[in-house]
């Protein structure tokens, strides 16, 4: 919606993912354009004229996660008309490239989909093959493997993450900043990227 523009004029962007196989709106267009904000119109790129189309599919996932990843073109907005039925599917599968376990997965997709969830994607999500995701020379911070990282420094940092989001979780709502619930919601999801990794982790030991 146009009235949003304002907005996302104090996000920063560099780049749009837009998912759905429609035609952005031209004053959407030139907001960003006139921003310097790259606008990557995938859902039409994709579009194909077909019965049985659907923007759900390998090639599309593939080449959206390959620019997600792209850490210098961040920050970066991903977005679809619906908010859900494309977006979700591909959050979904980023989580299978950061190895979340399938039960976490799951339940982030099916909380943020809500009454709109499609059986067809949570299967599409489990079997999605990540072999197929090229990663680029320049990948976030968040993505991080796990294997190469020692294990008492990262028990370490996430105690120090806990501690922190302790002593925030304990000021008076009052007195805490802007940044400071930005860094709280940013320790959380860091902390929910661990417990996931290490459910799978700890799913691969037993069954090894």
């Amino acid at each position: 919606q146009e009235e949003n523009l304002g907005f996302f004029a104090r996000l920063n962007l560099r780049t749009v993912l837009y998912l759905s196989p429609e035609v952005l709106l031209r004053g959407v267009v030139d907001f960003f354009e006139g921003m310097n904000v790259k606008v990557h119109n995938l859902g039409l790129q994709a579009w194909k004229p077909e019965p049985n189309w659907t923007p759900i599919c390998d090639e599309f996932i593939k080449d959206a996660l390959e620019m997600l990843l792209d850490s210098s073109s961040h920050p970066v907005l991903v977005c679809c008309t619906s908010g859900v039925l494309q977006t979700a599917p591909l959050v979904g599968c980023l989580r299978r490239v950061q190895r979340w376990s399938l039960t976490g997965i799951l339940e982030e997709y099916r909380a943020f989909a809500g009454s709109r969830a499609r059986l067809l994607h949570e299967q599409y999500i489990e079997f999605f093959d990540v072999d197929l995701v090229v990663l680029p020379e320049q990948v976030p911070s968040w993505l991080v493997n796990y294997d190469l990282i020692d294990e008492r420094e990262e028990d370490a940092r996430i105690m120090q993450l806990e501690k922190e989001l302790q002593q925030l979780t304990e000021k008076d709502e009052v007195l805490v900043t802007a940044e400071e619930r930005v860094r709280m919601r940013r320790i959380q999801f860091a902390l929910r990227c661990r417990e996931a990794q290490f459910s799978t982790k700890l799913v691969k030991d037993t069954s090894a």
